[in-house]
């Protein structure tokens, strides 16, 4: 009898370790690229009305996908820029064909499907005594089905702290990776006066934005996030 449940244990091991590996390749595209479901309820994108977007951006934390100009209009928002100064330094190369652009695609079967890229916004806030700095990110991401990945190469259209009373003078800087990113924010903050962007510096994946402000005589606080995570697709 021992015998007997000896082996079906051992041929039990057997098969979880066949299975394994083929399970694990089956998470992978063609190129070994690891793919992991991004945060949305559906398989195919569908941009949100200008009022739900509303809606979702006065919370603290979130998530969200964009259209192109969605994005550009968001950044504009935040920034001050314009959009025709937006668009110039991030050109739309947001293609449904994603093959054409050399980021590949992934086979289901006998068929290829082809992987659409958006934008995805995300906030998160840090308490600075009793003001609430919010921090946009907006950074470039990929979907193939019910699967996402961040473009790791490709530069935040907005890494910035949104516009208030509050004027952020510091470094923000992004380090990214295929489910989300790392992030520094180190500065200060000032009243009565205002912000601009230095320019963003970086390259493979990590990424920094400066900012400025045009008087420093009315400090009202300091921050240093330290490492944090921000996670985008599931």
């Amino acid at each position: 009898m021992m015998k007997k449940v000896s082996f079906v244990f051992m041929l039990a091991i057997l098969i979880v370790s066949i299975l394994t590996p083929i399970k694990q390749a089956n998470a992978q595209g063609n190129d070994g690229r690891t793919f992991v479901p991004l945060k949305i309820s559906s398989k195919k994108f569908v941009p949100l009305a200008d009022e739900e977007l509303e809606e979702i951006r006065k919370n603290d934390e979130y998530t969200v996908e964009l259209t192109y100009d969605q994005a550009v209009e968001r950044t504009s928002e935040i920034t001050g820029d314009s959009i025709k100064d937006i668009k110039k330094e991030n050109p739309n190369t947001c293609t449904k064909d994603v093959k054409k652009v050399g980021i590949g695609t992934r086979t289901l079967g006998q068929s290829t499907a082809t992987a659409t890229c958006t934008w995805t916004e995300t906030s998160t806030t840090h308490t600075v005594k009793s003001h609430k700095a919010k921090l946009i990110v907006i950074v470039r991401a990929c979907r193939d089905g019910s699967f996402g990945w961040i473009e790791k190469s490709k530069k935040p259209m907005l890494q910035e702290f949104k516009a208030s009373s509050k004027s952020f003078k510091g470094t923000v800087k992004v380090d990214l990776e295929s489910s989300g990113y790392f992030y520094v924010a180190n500065g200060n903050f000032y009243n009565n006066t205002s912000v601009s962007h230095s320019g963003t510096t970086g390259s493979n994946t990590v990424f920094t934005a400066t900012y400025t402000v045009t008087s420093t005589s009315d400090h009202y606080g300091a921050l240093y996030t330290g490492v944090k995570w921000k996670q985008v697709t599931n």
